[in-house]
Formats: C-alpha cells, sequence, structure tokens
C-alpha cells in the first residue's frame, strides 16, 4: 500500500486550457510498515521532488530537462496541466546522511506520459535505501561495563576500528538503537567494534572486540547485532547478527546467528587426526544453553542431545558440565563400523536460540582400505592403513563364497600408515580380503571384483575377408571388428599378399589357423617392388603410387596394467637380398633380415601415421621409446602427424634369433618396460606391429623370411 496524495480538482479539460495538455495527478508513498510514519510529517517535511521532461539533446541522442521542483509534498499542487509528450517523477525523502539516527532515506523514479485532452494518474513507490543496523544489548552488557560501553558500526574495518582515522560513514552506538546507513558502492561487509570499561570479580575490566560479516547489498535490509556478556565462555563478548524480517522493505532473507564453539580436545580439528584405540572428543561451548550436537559421516546422521550419557551403542559419550558447556567423545564402537580410510565428520553444535556452529575434520582408521576407484592406478594391489605397532601385518583373502582365508604378508610403504602388497588375486573372479595384525582381524572386510582385462579382437587370427587382397577383418566399416590390417592393399596390385590366413594353428588353440607374414617382391608392369609381410593394430589409408600410407595404432579401453605380451611363433629369416634406395647405409644386401614384433602403450590423440616414400614418418622404435608423433584429423592419403606430444607409457620389443630357422610352434613372453616419467598418465591407444622383415618400409629385407603368429594375449 502507498501513503497516497489524492487530486481533488475536477480532472477535466477547462475551457481555457491548451488543447494539448494533460491533467497528471501523483499518489506518492512509501510501502506499509509495521512502524508508521505520520503521512503529514517525516519523511515528507524533507524531500525534493523533480518532475523532467523527456527530449533529444543536440546531438538528437535521449536527454531529460527539469521543468518542476518542489521540497515539500505540500508545496505540490494536487494536479498539474502539461504539454502532451514523455515525462518521469523523482522523489527522494527523509535524511539524505551516508548515516544517521532514526532517519530513513526513501526514493522513488516512475516514468508517464501526457495525452492532450486526457488525465492521467502517476503512482510513485518510494522504497527504503537504507540498510538498517539495530544495535540491542543484553542486560549483562550494563551490568558489567557499569563504567562506558559504545560500539561503533561501519562497513570497513579501519573506521570501525578508529572512526577519527576511518574514511567510511559510521555510527556509534551507546544505548540499544536504530541506525540508517547508505552504503558506499564498495560495501560488501559490515564491521563493528565494541569497547567496555568495568569491573569483574572487583578488578577493573576493560574489553574491546570486533567482528565482521558479508552483507547484502539490496537495500532495505535490516540487521539486529546483539550484544551480550557470557562468564560461561571464560568472561568473553560474543555477538549475534540476525536479519529482521518484520519490516516490508526487507528483501534478503539472510540470518546470521551466534556460532557455539566446538574444538578438538588436545588436538587440531584441521589436522588429519589418527583414530586407533583412545576416544576423540571435542569440547563444546556456547552463549545460550546446548540443545544437540549432530555428526554427520558417511551419509549417517546422528543427532544427540545435550544431556550427560554413557557411550551408547554407537559408540557416543555425552558429558555436560553445566548448560553451555559439553563434551562430546567418539569411542571404538563408532570407528568400528567404518573400514579403513579417511572419512570426514561434519559437526554441528545448536543451541537452544537456534545458533549453529559447524566443523568438519578427517580421522583415519585401521583396515584393509576399498579398491582403487581406477584399477589402472592402483595396479592391482591390496592397501591397508596400520596405525598401531604390530610386528606380523597381513592381508587374509579369499574368493567370495570360500570359507576359508588365505594370507599374504603386507610391506610398508613410504607413507607410514599405509601397507601394500600386490594382489594374488585371479582375474574374472570376485574376493574378499581384510587387515590382520599380530593374528587379530582389523576392521572391516573389503570386497574387490576383478573382472577380465581387455583383450585384442580377432587376436588369434580366426576372421577374415576377401581374395587379393585377403584382409584381416570382415568389414572396415565396422570398428569393433577393424583391428588388424596388413599391407596387402598395396602389395594386392601386383596380385601379391604377403599376409594371410593359414590352416596351420599353434598346438592347443582352440582355433583353426593363423597368420602368415611373408616377404616378397611384388611386380608391377616390369617394376618389382619389396614388400615385407606384416600385421598391425591400425588401418592401411591409401596407396599413393607404389607407396603406402598407414596409421598405426588403434583407441584401447586400457582398465589393469598389462604386464606382459605373449604369442605364439614360428618362423624362418633370410639373408637381406632386397635393398630399396633409401635404406640405411648400415644395411646391406647379404646381412640377415631382422624379424620383429613392437607393442607401445600410448596416451595420445590419434595414430602415428607412415608415408613409405616419406623415411622422416618411420617409427625407428629403438631410438625413440619416449614420445610418439601422431596425427589428429586423419584423411587419406592427406594424413599427417600433426601432433609430437605423444607419451609411450609402456613398450616392448622382440627381434627372433637371427641365426637360426625356429620351425616350430614357440610361445614367446614379453615383458612390459613402463616409463617412469610418465607414471600419472593412462594410455589410451594400443600399438602393436609384427613383421617379418624389421626394414620393409625402406623396401628392404629378404624374400626367404617369413614368420607365422597365433593367439596373442596381454597379461595382466
Amino acid at each position: 500500500m502507498l501513503g497516497s496524495l489524492a487530486c481533488t480538482k475536477d480532472k477535466s479539460l477547462p475551457d481555457t486550457a491548451n488543447p494539448n495538455e494533460g491533467c497528471a495527478t501523483f499518489a506518492i508513498g512509501t510501502p506499509q510498515t509495521r512502524a508508521q510514519y505520520d503521512d503529514t510529517q517525516y519523511p515528507w517535511n524533507r524531500c525534493a521532488i523533480r518532475i523532467y521532461k523527456h527530449t533529444l539533446n543536440a546531438e538528437g541522442e535521449p536527454a531529460k530537462e527539469l521543468i518542476r521542483r518542489y521540497n515539500a509534498r505540500s508545496e505540490m499542487p494536487a494536479s498539474l496541466w502539461l504539454l502532451a509528450g514523455d515525462y518521469s517523477i523523482a522523489v527522494e525523502a527523509g535524511s539524505q546522511a551516508e548515516a544517521s539516527f532514526d532517519e530513513a532515506t526513501y526514493k522513488g523514479e516512475q516514468e508517464f506520459r501526457i495525452e492532450a485532452g486526457k488525465p492521467t494518474s502517476v503512482k510513485v513507490e518510494c522504497r527504503i535505501v537504507n540498510t538498517i543496523v539495530k544495535v540491542i544489548y543484553d542486560p549483562t552488557i550494563a551490568a558489567t561495563f557499569k563504567e562506558t560501553y559504545r560500539t561503533t558500526v561501519a562497513f570497513d574495518e579501519a573506521t570501525a576500528a578508529n572512526p577519527a582515522t576511518g574514511k567510511g560513514p559510521y555510527l556509534q552506538f551507546e544505548k540499544t538503537k536504530t541506525g540508517y546507513f547508505i552504503l558506499p558502492e564498495t560495501a560488501t561487509t559490515l564491521y563493528w567494534n565494541f569497547y567496555g570499561k568495568g569491573e569483574k570479580n572487583g578488578e577493573p575490566l576493560e574489553v574491546t572486540k570486533g567482528s565482521s560479516k558479508a552483507i547484502s547489498t539490496e537495500p532495505g535490509c535490516c540487521y539486529e547485532l546483539r550484544l551480550k556478556y557470557s562468564k560461561d565462555l571464560g568472561g568473553q563478548l560474543d555477538f549475534s547478527l540476525t536479519l529482521d524480517q518484520t519490516l516490508d522493505e526487507i528483501d534478503d532473507p539472510i540470518t546470521f546467528i551466534p556460532n557455539p564453539q566446538i574444538a578438538g580436545q588436545g588436538f587440531d580439528m584441521a589436522e588429519l587426526q589418527r583414530f586407533s584405540t583412545e576416544p576423540i572428543v571435542f569440547a563444546i561451548s556456547s552463549i545460550g544453553d546446548m540443545a544437540l550436537v549432530r555428526i554427520e559421516t558417511g551419509g549417517t546422521t546422528y543427532e544427540i542431545p545435550a544431556e550427560t550419557a554413557p557411550e551408547n551403542n554407537d559408540g557416543i559419550a555425552v558429558e555436560v558440565a553445566d548448560p553451555t558447556n559439553m563434551t562430546v567423545a567418539l569411542g571404538g564402537k563408532f570407528f568400528a563400523r567404518f573400514g579403513g580410510g579417511n572419512h570426514v565428520l561434519t559437526i554441528t553444535a545448536i543451541d537452544e536460540d537456534g545458533g549453529e556452529g559447524t566443523k568438519t575434520m578427517t580421522v583415519r582408521t585401521q583396515g584393509a582400505l576399498a579398491p582403487a576407484a581406477d584399477p589402472w592406478f592402483d595396479d592391482r594391489k591390496w592397501r591397508a592403513y596400520v596405525l598401531r605397532p604390530a610386528t606380523d601385518v597381513k592381508m587374509e583373502y579369499r574368493r567370495q563364497g570360500d570359507t576359508s582365508w588365505e594370507a599374504i604378508a603386507m610391506e610398508q610403504t613410504e607413507d607410514a600408515d599405509t601397507y601394500s602388497t600386490p594382489t594374488p588375486a585371479a582375474l574374472d573372479a570376485t574376493y574378499e580380503y581384510r587387515l590382520v595384525l599380530d593374528g587379530t582381524a582389523i576392521g572391516n572386510m573389503r570386497t574387490a571384483a576383478y573382472p577380465s582385462g581387455p583383450q585384442i579382437y580377432n587376436a588369434g587370427f580366426e576372421t577374415w575377408s576377401g581374395s587379393k587382397p585377403i584382409l584381416p577383418y570382415l568389414t572396415d566399416n565396422d570398428r569393433n571388428d577393424q583391428w588388424w590390417d596388413t599391407g596387402n592393399h598395396g602389395s594386392s596390385k601386383a596380385n601379391i599378399d604377403v599376409t594371410t590366413q593359414q590352416n596351420d594353428p599353434r598346438p592347443g588353440s582352440s582355433g583353426s589357423s593363423s597368420a602368415r607374414l611373408k616377404s616378397q617382391k611384388a611386380s608391377l608392369f616390369g617394376i618389382g617392388r619389396f614388400a615385407a609381410g606384416n600385421i598391425f593394430v591400425g588401418k592401411y589409408l591409401d596407396t599413393d603410387g607404389m607407396d603406402g600410407v598407414i596409421g598405426f595404432g588403434k583407441p584401447f579401453d586400457f582398465t589393469y596394467r598389462p604386464k606382459q605380451l605373449t604369442f605364439w611363433y614360428k618362423g624362418t629369416i633370410g639373408t637381406i637380398d632386397q635393398r630399396g634406395d633409401n635404406a640405411p647405409a648400415h644395411i646391406q644386401k647379404g646381412q640377415s633380415d631382422v624379424s620383429q614384433v613392437y607393442i607401445c602403450l600410448c596416451k595420445m590423440g590419434g595414430p602415428h601415421v607412415v608415408a613409405t616414400k616419406r623415411p622422416e614418418t618411420f617409427l625407428d622404435f629403438a631410438a625413440n621409446s619416449k614420445t610418439m608423433s601422431y596425427c589428429t584429423a586423419l584423411n587419406g592419403t592427406k594424413s599427417d602427424n600433426d601432433r609430437t606430444d605423444g607419451h609411450i607409457i609402456a613398450w616392448a620389443s622382440w627381434e627372433p634369433d637371427n641365426t637360426t630357422a625356429c620351425p616350430d610352434w614357440t610361445k614367446i613372453t614379453l615383458n612390459l618396460t613402463y616409463n617412469e616419467e610418465y607414471e600419472g598418465e593412462k594410455p589410451d591407444y594400443l600399438m602393436l606391429t609384427a613383421s617379418a622383415s624389421k626394414y620393409g618400409d625402406y623396401f628392404t629385407g629378404s624374400t626367404s623370411s617369413e614368420m607365422y603368429l597365433d593367439d596373442i594375449e596381454l597379461v595382466y
């Protein structure tokens, strides 16, 4: 509602009036509040009312021209006759001081239009622009500080501490009173400083204490600052700041309330606490009488009334010294529900006045630790926290469903609290495990599932398609099917497949075929070039003349860390009888050819691309086992290695003995080497390549070299 100013004049157009004029009447007022002001007195006895006509300046920009000004509402006529056009009215009422006791400031503005020959009613709502502060002294203040006391309120810290040297508005409250502030533009925080002088227990007492709170910058907020002197807190002075919501001007229901104090008994709650056997005790004190303490952890909430009670079934004990002081102890039963690990506790103390104080802390408990969220970084280890001396630290484990336990010794790590052991668990199974100290099980049992590690599709070389070229997949449109590729795309132009399916599986294989990699010389129109037998994870991208463009590597979803690569091999290594023009100088005809299998686990954003007409793209793995270049925009013959920041996380390379043939199937095991500098990274690309002639990129090798491969497997 508005305290209105009515117009009693007839609004019909008089005969003598300008036909281009219209009549405006105004209702000006403030919102109804619990504290009403005399409609004819303050604030209307000190106000500025301005009426502006909207025009254009010389540059044609919108402007306002002041056409009327009144210094009190009583000066305004009941109605105004104005030429047709656009106008606005601005009202400033009450004290304009930056800081004032008992006098608020109101402002309002409203645009309106006058139409010729018509009456216009304009309603202007004036809103309070002050931030209101009520300082309320508890009787304990006057009883204690009998000589003098005062509270300085300001919006910068320096002024609150010493108004004589400060620069902002302030008020000094020497009794319970209300003050009105017009906030500085930079104000976001309310500061106050109390000074009191009196006596305590017959001795002189002089107290200076200040504090602050962030506040809303919206006008009309009323904050109640309550001061109380408490003997129960060791003679401390405490404050509470509350937003008064009884006035209609209040826009922001922010509430500040007194905070009971929570502290660790004999320890700092900001530091990690280790629980072994002794209870962890919190000391809680408050200005008002305590109501309850709430403890939240691990999704569970415990509410403890403020009354003395021995340790309950939750392992919580309470001792109340007086209504404002208590202790809460968390014992072995409380922490027994947790497994080993770090647990965040949120402790909230609530007093009967609604004040809340909250603190958080982290407690470490003994026992087996949960499996890592990402098993790659866990490296399939079991870990536990051990927080008391023990001579025999073991992890007991069993496959889920078994009844008997097995044990494995644990070793202390660089972190004195942590012990670990490699996991003996087999994949594709679920295990239970628990910490055992000197023969006694500690903490909760943990459960961990170990699904099978990922393998390469078609690793037994059972799936092939086509003829000239024959290819180790069904369709290259299906990424889940097209994992392997060969140089057959290029050699088939000379009616040759250098890599073929053979009905010759390794002994004991569940499959019926293997891959044969046979190095050959391919001739087309009388032009011959050497082609190495090869197979690789990746994709043959294009044939550029008589040269190939190949993308080595595929995205791979690693879970665990592979420890080994195993495969079955047999083959023959011949003498180099073909040498390309760009072959390295140390590779000559008559030397033994070199066969090779290598694997790289890489962190990169695309395949490594090789164009056989560009030796600078060749991967010299022996000389570069740390980084990898790769292509981020694969596009056929235009593909290129536009990035050089790929990381080789792990690798292994194998070259068979080149002095004798290996006619029988033999299982080969390669141990992967992990590069320590990339320990914190997880690979996302797999490169795996096999070649009967290692230097085939240079069109160099032996036409007698061949390699058989079967059942490639990653071992975790």
